[in-house]
């Protein structure tokens, strides 16, 4: 469910892209690990019994705790990867990213102060798997960006749509006001 588009709104999650980054990291630190763990059995009965003391006591609890941090990083990330949403209301972009311990972020921006929005695509991955980010600025010189967006043209085509509709009804609200 990369892009779930309604009547009255439009809930966008990250890119999967972004998903197997995690993973990937994680499997980079438990290689690491698993790596370091051999090398020290193996050179673990060529050392003398202080270094090999050295060893068991300082090296073994620090690839223990390599790989609890990996695990814990992974379920934090797969937590924030399926909470961060961006929710498209008629008027309003909801931005929620939450991560159920350490942050919890609500952002509220008015579809009438956007004043740009742009995509970025770059590179042979993005262009293939559909993913890029979405640059929205607003009024005063603010900058939003929402990084690993799915289909990020079709995103862009919507928040178009909605920023059009906006603007037709404020002109709308001022040729009345000014009779």
């Amino acid at each position: 469910m990369d892009i779930l588009a309604e009547e009255n709104y439009t809930i966008i999650t990250r890119h999967f892209i972004y998903f197997l980054y995690l993973v990937t990291k994680f499997l980079f630190l438990i290689i690491i690990a698993g790596v370091l763990f051999a090398s020290l059995l193996i050179y673990k009965q060529d050392l003398s019994k202080d270094t090999s003391d050295i060893v068991s006591y300082v090296f073994f609890p620090v690839i223990f705790l390599l790989v609890n941090y990996g695990f814990i990083q992974l379920i934090l990330g797969i937590i924030r990867y399926y909470n961060r949403l961006v929710i498209i209301v008629r008027d309003k972009f909801i931005i929620i990213n939450s991560s159920l311990i350490l942050q919890e972020d609500l952002e509220i921006m008015d579809m009438g102060k956007v004043m740009k929005i742009d995509v970025e695509m770059h590179g042979l991955l993005p262009n293939l798997l559909g993913y890029g980010h979405l640059i929205m600025e607003q009024q005063k010189d603010e900058v939003k960006t929402i990084h690993f967006i799915p289909k990020p043209y079709k995103v862009w085509q919507i928040l178009r749509e909605n920023t059009t509709y906006i603007n037709q009804w404020w002109q709308e609200i001022r040729f009345f006001k000014t009779r």
